[in-house]
């Protein structure tokens, strides 16, 4: 009998797994370690506890058995991914490991997205630049630790780090060095392309080896260490998700599998690249040679149900941990109580922020539809359902790549509970196996060092004799499906409408946590989307010298709608094709110095202005106006530097520019369809509708308010009430 070791690299500890090869477990070690946090928000690892745990918990799993070590054929790890491992010349470890977790890279990950591009890194690498990824780690160790920077000679992954101390070599295998923001994953290389723009030294990337691959042998050294015989084979390993996914049987197409444990993910097996151009979910190269996977990530599926225990069934936890049962089949047993639906309750799982496929830091977890008829047993049903319904949210991207699993396999507390497992089938639509191992990543490791030591032809055969299908299953109910799918209709709308607010709302909270927040928001933030978008590649800096020349008033505010010094052929040319479609403009100008609202205008076109200063936008949305009638509590003011070019979508309401603070005058071109600013038509006739009375020009109408000249002069019957809006 030959056997295998699976060592499962994690982040609280290491459990190493050893199995026969028919993938019967036969001992098993967890060991686990310290996580530092120097920082809020940071999250670091020694490398040498890694090690340790590993040559220990091999170590101690041969002695349990007491099985010969020359019968051991190979051993192979899954480990944690992205965490940045830094060797200098001479393999030495130069500081501790930036986790997968860690949250410190935001800004490295923006100015990775400027040097490459969104859409081309996204191309590439198949993914959009993420903290938790290691590029931005590299970067950040650039900026802030140049003397550990300047001494690197070698960049690991963790479990390519400990592979490296028990075999001598250096080497990054495929599905963990996907998720570096640094591999062609189309090509399974490294892409010159990213490491240039970075200014990575592409030497520092080592050799990239497939996962069943020989990777190296046991040393003398570790073999002193571990017990196991020098020159036992170790594989290349993989990446935790993409070893789990052959330790539940997943390594072909149509086959994915499901687990919701603290966070929750959906991945997919692939024979083809399949890439989301938005980059809500992850496509990484697979275990399987010559084959890809596509990952979803949220962060707070199993999260949220043990927020849910500890925060609404406290008495009912304790009185279990006392009777020796579980508190979460008390939950789903009164979950059950309820329909499907939660009588109208919907819950947004975004405890954490979220990754997949709303990619946001900042939202925020949401009970939708609370009434006063609502019990716990609805609250813990909705739970349970927001989770599931995130995960259909991922699989319905991986639908629109052409990716559409036909069985999923569950794992984690989802796979466990009958009732959950059932959900799961009637929410995703499709059927729910279970396999009968708990091992996942460690049998998964087991399966690629069966490879690599010849004792099975192919991964695929391997997973065939090693992973056994539990008894339990899932069928899609249809009465349900039909139910559910009115529910996820309602779910996925959620997001994109409350997601300026979550952005809102983070904003309030670094105030009431006393942090300094800037004055105003900035166009280029998530609040202003609802409202427009900077228009990319305008010579902003060439509008404002031309409108440097024009005149300005220093108390007064001058508006032209058509001024030829503006209207080059170069700008005329950019605005009317690429920003109104071939509509024929004019470009004018509106300059001066205001500070006080007056009134709103909105136009039946969009409008561009193009910045000659830092100037103010105050704006409300088209939807605040009721019966001809606009509250000011409305209005919001965004800052946009010098030379951005600002579209403001056609339901938009927006007042004439305001200086910056430190101005005394704004200056800004306008761009507009040609002819929108003429006299007001004459004999509007209402009819019973009372927009023509807001009309002040042809294709443009206003909402004045009382204390405004327009007002004042009976121009508009449309009315801005509240109190007026004055910067400060």
């Amino acid at each position: 009998m030959k056997y295998l070791l699976g060592v499962d690299l994690g982040t609280s500890g290491t459990k190493t797994v050893l199995f026969d090869e028919t993938g019967k477990s036969i001992a098993s070690k967890t060991i686990e370690y310290p996580l530092y946090q120097p920082k809020n928000g940071w999250a670091e690892q020694d490398p040498q506890d890694w090690y340790n745990a590993a040559v220990t918990s091999i170590k101690s799993v041969l002695e349990q058995s007491k099985i010969d070590a020359h019968d051991v054929a190979g051993l192979a790890i899954a480990g944690q991914m992205h965490g940045l491992v830094m060797l200098d010349k001479d393999g030495k470890v130069l500081r501790k490991s930036i986790l997968w977790c860690d949250a410190r890279t935001s800004k490295q990950c923006d100015e990775i997205t400027e040097r490459v591009g969104k859409n081309r890194l996204i191309e590439i690498n198949a993914n959009p630049a993420l903290s938790g990824f290691t590029a931005p780690k590299i970067l950040w160790v650039r900026e802030n630790e140049p003397e550990i920077y300047n001494q690197c000679a070698t960049i690991l992954l963790p479990k390519d780090y400990v592979r490296y101390m028990l075999t001598g070599v250096k080497a990054m295998e495929i599905s963990d060095a996907s998720g570096t923001n640094l591999l062609d994953i189309k090509k399974r290389e490294w892409s010159d392309e990213i490491l240039e723009k970075l200014q990575i030294n592409k030497d520092w990337m080592p050799p990239i080896i497939e996962s069943c691959a020989v990777a190296g042998r046991i040393t003398e050294e570790a073999a002193a260490a571990t017990g196991l015989v020098a020159g036992t084979i170790v594989a290349g390993g993989a990446g935790d998700n993409a070893a789990a996914a052959l330790g539940t049987g997943v390594c072909r197409d149509g086959q994915a599998f499901v687990t919701l444990g603290t966070s929750g993910v959906v991945f997919a097996h692939t024979s083809k690249v399949s890439i989301d151009p938005l980059g809500r979910v992850h496509t990484f190269c697979a275990a399987v040679p010559g084959t890809w996977t596509a990952m979803s990530c949220t962060l707070a599926a199993g999260l949220s149900l043990r927020w849910a225990r500890d925060e609404l069934y406290t008495a009912e936890h304790s009185q279990c941990q006392q009777d020796g049962t579980d508190a979460y089949d008390l939950m789903t047993k009164e979950a059950a109580t309820v329909p499907s639906g939660s009588d109208g309750l919907i819950y947004l799982p975004y405890l954490m922020g979220e990754r997949s496929p709303v990619l946001d830091a900042e939202a925020r977890g949401v009970f939708f539809g609370l009434s006063a008829r609502h019990k716990k047993a609805h609250l813990t049903r909705a739970v349970l359902e927001g989770i599931t319904l995130s995960q259909r949210h991922n699989l319905e991207v991986l639908h629109e790549m052409d990716i559409v699993p036909d069985t999923l396999t569950a794992c984690g507390g989802g796979g466990r509970s009958p009732f959950w497992r059932q959900m799961l089938a009637d929410i995703l639509k499709c059927k729910v196996t279970t396999i009968a191992s708990k091992e996942g990543p460690a049998l998964g490791a087991a399966v690629l060092a069966s490879v690599a030591a010849g004792i099975y032809s192919s991964v695929e055969e391997a997973v065939d004799k090693l992973v056994v299908a539990g008894e339990d299953k899932a069928e899609p109910n249809a009465a349900e499906v039909c139910r559910y799918d009115e529910i996820y209709n309602l779910y996925q709308s959620l997001y994109p409408a409350m997601r300026p607010s979550f952005h809102k709302l983070a904003t309030l909270r670094q105030k009431l946590d006393g942090e300094k927040v800037e004055k105003y928001k900035s166009v280029f933030s998530v609040e202003f989307e609802r409202f427009g978008k900077v228009i990319p590649s305008v010579d902003g800096a060439k509008v404002a010298e031309l409108l440097a020349t024009l005149p300005c008033p220093e108390d007064a505010v001058t508006y032209v709608p058509s001024e030829p010094v503006l209207e080059t052929p170069e700008l005329m040319d950019d605005m009317q094709n690429r920003v109104f479609g071939g509509l024929k403009i004019q470009i004018g100008y509106c300059s001066g110095h205001s500070r006080t609202l007056n009134a709103l205008e909105y136009h039946r076109n969009c409008e561009v202005n193009i910045t000659g200063t830092d100037t103010l936008f105050m704006l409300a949305p088209m939807s605040a106006i009721k019966d001809g009638i606009c509250d000011t509590q409305a209005v919001e003011t965004f800052f946009a530097p010098k030379g951005t070019a600002v579209l403001f979508y056609e339901t938009t309401l927006h007042y004439a520019p305001s200086h910056a603070d430190g101005n005394n005058t704004f200056r800004v071109a306008v761009v507009l369809p040609k002819d929108t600013n003429t006299e007001k038509p004459a004999n509007i006739d209402a009819k019973g509708d009372k927009e023509p009375g807001f009309i002040t020009a042809n294709n443009k109408w206003l909402l004045a308010h009382k204390d405004s000249p327009e007002a004042k002069a009976g121009i508009s019957t449309g009315i801005l009430v509240g109190e007026n809006v004055t910067l400060k």
